[in-house]
C-alpha cells in the first residue's frame, strides 16, 4: 500500500502519448488504455522522475488550490490503480532522490 512518503516513478513498461493537454498510458502487457484528466496528466508529468508522493501533493495542493487532506487521498488512490496496473512502479528509497 502506497504512502505519502513511498516515492514512485514511471514504469518502464509504459507506453503513453499526450493528446490535448491530457496523456493516454497503457502497459502492453496488460493491454488496457486509460486516459487522464488535467490533474492526472500533472501526476504523470511529476512522476517522470522519482518522486516522494508527499512532493507530487504539495505541488498539486499549491497548483489547484485543493486541501491537502483530500489531496493526499486522491493521489495516493490514483497512484494505487496505477501501479496495479504496472504504469508506475515504487522505488527503493535509495533510488528516490529528495530535492
Amino acid at each position: 500500500m502506497l504512502n505519502l512518503d513511498t516515492s514512485i516513478v514511471r514504469s518502464d513498461q509504459a507506453v503513453y502519448t499526450e493528446f490535448e493537454a491530457e496523456v493516454v498510458a497503457m502497459n502492453p502487457d496488460k493491454g488496457h488504455c486509460y486516459g487522464f484528466n488535467k490533474v492526472g496528466s500533472r501526476i504523470w508529468q511529476l512522476a517522470a522522475a522519482p518522486v516522494p508522493i508527499h512532493e507530487i501533493c504539495a505541488k498539486l495542493s499549491s497548483e489547484y488550490n485543493v486541501d491537502p487532506e483530500t489531496c493526499n487521498k486522491q493521489v495516493i488512490d490514483f497512484l494505487e490503480g496505477l501501479r496495479l496496473e504496472e504504469l508506475v512502479n515504487v522505488v527503493a528509497r535509495a533510488e528516490s532522490t529528495d530535492h
